[in-house]
């Protein structure tokens, strides 16, 4: 154990001389902002090192994969040292200890031939790993930003400031390296006999000595932040070792799987980072003042007006001003809230949005652009008004008040074009002439729908109908009659002979009623697969559509749908029930004005 340690140990120190001092965090700035100085960066700890300690497991030849008692657990130790690269992206090097045991009286299940054989094992273990490891959120916490605005009436400008946010940080990692073990193992029920077994012969024959292997290493954990340089860690992970003799057993045991051991525990790290001896979040190295307490923006001197430029630069440090004016308040003449040197205006009181110029009658028109100075008006016409907003600036508008066309009565209204006794303001059918209670616009079969939204205009019929006559009680039965009548060869979507005569008739019927469609519907039974149904249902349909179109129906007017099983009107564990759920349905459905033809 302590060769082991010392080896690793003494590979980690040299590593850990050899690394360069952490440096500042420095990321893109917004290109949009306005700032009082350069961009101000906080130096953040990048590097850090710590320990740990925990429990180990092996998961070899004599303890079960499965089991977890006390007895297998042993401890181990940790010593690392890690370094970030990118926000989100460390490298670490990880140095674990342990010297772990087990028995064969440990096993999770108790078996009785393992209480006789009683193999026990001991071995002292080094791991040294290379770890790469990816902190979730580590953008948002090493890349947060604070912006500070600071504004003075109408003029504003920004700073940003980023650091490092605390709250907790899940991590994954993955790796590898070298582990050194030295088992000592005891065969206490065969060593009592005559002879040992080949299998433990062979294996006492190939652990002797120290042993050194690859091994590869996953696991999980989460790093709290406890101060600015303090981390606490809780961390689990598995390694497999390119070995079976970490436990000193292998062909008297399960020579075909690897060992390999998971360790869970806590870590404590310790953040390398710069002096900052007035702690006001600014390193020495890069506090114009470091002695006295400052702001991270005026990069570590004091700002008592708090305008972001330092005390000593500041010409008025106790009036909030610009950097422009050497921290003094900006001059206004005409008091409008727009700087002067910013001001088109500057001794005539004005709008921000106007650049300080002013607008008289509030038309959101300055009034070097508006011809109406005084009264307000629309950009359309250069600010000047239009009343009636009929499109006709009132300078030019007969009837001021009075929306109306400019062609024919200069902005006057029409009386009433179509001779209906509607006016035309009032008439929605303005050239044709129609009724008062209905706008202005007509009926021309007078069966009290308009024909806007009659389907038969020139057909009386019901207004609960549309404007169009109801289908005869006679007519209807024969569609009821059809879902009966319709026939087809078995498991198939040709019509038999018998459904002509059917079909023939309700071709007669939509002949009659023009204004109707009709929807046929689908449907079988449960017998066979569902998507076959579906099918034959949907080719029935259709087979029967195509009937009618060749007796003279338009085909836009089918609505053809296939419901497969999905409907039944009767049970389909019955022949009967079966029968009437095999069946095709017609219904009558009265067009929309905007689909008839």
């Amino acid at each position: 154990m302590t060769r082991i340690f010392g080896m690793y140990l003494l590979v980690l120190v040299s590593f850990l001389c050899q690394a360069q001092s952490p440096a500042s965090l420095k990321f893109p700035t917004y290109s949009n902002t306005k700032y009082f100085s350069d961009s101000v960066h906080v130096t953040e700890m990048l590097s850090e090192w710590g320990i740990g300690a925990g429990a180990f497991r092996c998961n070899g030849d004599i303890a079960n994969d499965n089991s977890f008692v006390v007895d297998n657990l042993s401890p181990a130790a940790q010593l690392y040292f890690k370094r970030y690269f990118i926000p989100n992206l460390a490298w670490k090097i990880n140095l674990l200890l342990s010297r772990f045991k087990d028995a064969d009286s440990h096993y999770g299940t108790p078996q009785e031939w393992r209480d006789e054989r009683d193999f026990t094992y001991e071995t002292d273990l080094g791991a040294l790993s290379l770890r790469l490891e990816w902190d979730i959120f580590g953008r948002k916490r090493f890349r947060h930003r604070d912006t500070i605005v600071y504004k003075l009436d109408n003029y504003t400008e920004y700073a940003i400031v980023e650091k490092l946010r605390h709250f907790p940080a899940p991590y994954l990692f993955i790796g590898g390296g070298m582990v050194s073990f030295k088992a000592k193992t005891s065969y206490q029920y065969l060593e009592g006999l005559s002879g040992l077994a080949p299998a433990v012969q062979q294996d006492i024959a190939n652990n002797d000595g120290m042993h050194s292997k690859l091994n590869w290493t996953a696991g999980a954990g989460v790093n709290i932040d406890l101060s600015r340089t303090v981390v606490l860690g809780f961390e689990i992970g598995s390694s497999f070792a390119n070995s079976d003799y970490l436990d000193g057993i292998s062909f008297s045991g399960n020579p075909n799987k690897p060992d390999w051991w998971w360790y869970g525990g806590i870590n404590l790290g310790f953040r390398l980072g710069t002096k900052d001896r007035d702690r006001d979040g600014v390193p020495d190295k890069d506090d114009k003042c470091p002695t006295i307490p400052g702001s991270q923006l005026t990069r570590g001197c004091p700002d008592a007006d708090g305008d972001g430029l330092a005390d000593r630069e500041d010409d008025c440090p106790h009036k909030p001003g610009i950097r422009a004016l050497a921290g003094c308040p900006i001059k206004d003449e005409d008091e409008d809230g727009v700087p002067d040197v910013d001001d088109k205006c500057p001794t005539v009181p004005g709008l921000f949005d106007f650049a300080g110029c002013p607008d008289t009658d509030g038309d959101g028109i300055e009034d070097a652009k508006d011809s109406c100075k005084t009264v307000a008006g629309i950009a359309q016409f250069n600010g000047c008004p239009d009343t009636d907003g009929d499109g006709i600036e009132d300078a030019k508008d007969a009837c001021p008040t009075e929306p109306g066309p400019a062609e024919y009565y200069f902005g006057c209204p029409v009386r009433d074009t179509d001779g209906d006794g509607v006016e035309d303001k009032l008439d929605q059918c303005l050239l044709v002439a129609g009724k008062p209670e209905f706008k202005g616009c007509p009926d021309t079969d007078g069966d009290g729908v308009e024909d806007r939204l009659d389907v038969c205009p020139d057909i009386a019929g019901l207004s609960e109908n549309k404007g169009c006559p109801k289908v005869e009680k006679k007519d209807l039965e024969k569609l009821e009659l059809a879902v009966k009548d319709v026939k087809f060869e078995s498991a198939r979507s040709t019509l038999k002979p018998q459904s002509g005569k059917i079909l023939g008739e309700i071709a007669d019927i939509l002949k009659r009623y023009p204004y109707y469609d009709l929807q046929i519907d689908g449907h079988t039974d449960s017998q066979g697969k569902e998507e076959a149904n579906q099918k034959l249902s949907e080719l029935r349909a259709q087979s029967c559509a195509d009937f009618l179109t060749g007796k003279g129906v338009e085909k836009e007017r089918f609505i053809v749908n296939g419901f497969g099983e999905t409907k039944p009107i009767a049970d389909n564990k019955t022949a009967a029930g079966r029968s009437l759920n095999r069946r095709v349905e017609f219904e009558l459905i009265l067009r929309d004005k905007s689909t008839k033809n």
